[in-house]
């Protein structure tokens, strides 16, 4: 079989992953709260959504963790989905586009991402003088602190640095001529110009291109991009997950005659996956321990219920769904199959810390993957 050509659109982010309790994680970021605008000095926030920090401010939370429970693996939704098609598709050939500073945190996170079976050939490196007017002081690779409660659950900040900083000219154009797939993170709707002429290349190769729309706040703080590039026609496949669902149909979103809604529940992930069908082939939400929703522009539909496991840490639960929906997909899956694809792949990292899965445990998302396309 001819090796599939797959390249990631998004943020090159070294996870910084503490273990803490709630108290503990409230208390160190209390009074951080800001924008919700990226950029090279400022960065995306998440507790459920995204505010903003500076980078100085993301350096005094890590030397003020009550805890020497610290690792670092190479982050970022577009790379973890990547990692995953890799570890999964012996014929994947996968390469992340984005850029990363000329400082040790950049080479130790191409260093890291290669090993993982991704191409870090297409990632830019910027010097570390900030040449970018935007930048304040020396610029720096991206770093994301991820501090991960007794439950499980993520509170996230990070700081974007130099990712913020590619520009159309740091496409690699000619390679993108020859993918078979291109997947850009929600983020990249930040910068709507970098993803629409990536996806108008990619698609001169009749490429698929999947958006995994990243967090609630994406789509409220970019609904214009978001629109644009839907109705452009050129996504394919679209992932969210039940509270991005939610913003999509909220009074103040952007499905048409929206309603105020609280939370997510099965009419509101109906409503978003509907609209989103007007535009791409293929829509699905992830609905954490509910499993997931996915529609096709067919009119199928397919539920998935999820595994009932323990989750030690939900970081990157969504990008390993992602992974396993994907590469179902690629190799011909029903609507069903993706849907369970995705659902296995997302049971097994969450049981562990972080979002990187060791050989034993990928094996094991392998053979489930194997029996439900076999099926």
């Amino acid at each position: 079989m001819t090796p599939r050509v797959v390249f990631g659109l998004g943020d090159p982010v070294t996870d910084v992953l503490c273990r803490l309790s709630r108290s503990c994680a409230c208390e160190i970021l209390s009074g951080t709260r800001g924008g919700s605008e990226p950029s090279a000095s400022h960065a995306p926030v998440e507790i459920g959504g995204c505010v903003v920090v500076t980078g100085d401010v993301l350096t005094n939370i890590v030397r003020a963790l009550p805890t020497d429970d610290v690792s670092t693996t190479p982050g970022g939704s577009a790379a973890n989905v990547l990692k995953g098609l890799a570890a999964l598709d012996a014929n994947a050939t996968c390469a992340l586009i984005g850029t990363i500073a000329d400082d040790d945190v950049g080479r130790a996170y191409a260093l890291a991402l290669s090993r993982d079976g991704v191409s870090s050939a297409s990632l830019t490196t910027r010097s570390r003088s900030g040449e970018d007017e935007s930048s304040a002081g020396e610029l720096t690779s991206a770093r994301c602190v991820c501090l991960v409660d007794e439950n499980g659950q993520r509170t996230m900040r990070t700081s974007l640095g130099a990712s913020a900083t590619t520009t159309v000219d740091d496409l690699p154009i000619e390679e993108l001529r020859r993918a078979d797939v291109l997947h850009a993170e929600g983020y990249a709707l930040y910068r709507p110009d970098v993803l629409r002429r990536a996806c108008e290349v990619a698609k001169t190769n009749g490429a698929l291109v999947s958006l995994d729309l990243a967090s609630f706040e994406v789509v409220r703080g970019c609904r214009a991009a978001l629109r644009e590039i839907l109705e452009s026609g050129m996504i394919d496949v679209v992932f969210c997950n039940e509270d991005e669902a939610r913003e999509l149909v909220s009074a103040s979103g952007i499905v048409e005659n929206g309603r105020d809604v609280e939370r997510p529940d099965a009419e509101t992930e109906t409503a978003a996956l509907e609209w989103l069908l007007r535009h791409v082939k293929v829509a699905t939400c992830s609905r954490g321990k509910r499993g997931c929703v996915s529609m096709n522009a067919e009119g199928a539909r397919a539920e998935s219920l999820a595994e009932g496991v323990v989750a030690i840490d939900t970081t990157g639960a969504g990008d390993t769904f992602t992974s396993g929906f994907l590469y179902a997909y690629l190799v011909g899956g029903s609507l069903q199959q993706c849907s369970d694809a995705g659902c296995a792949a997302g049971a097994e990292v969450v049981q562990i810390r972080g979002a990187a899965m060791d050989v034993d445990r990928w094996n094991r998302v392998r053979e489930k993957v194997a029996t439900i396309l076999s099926e």
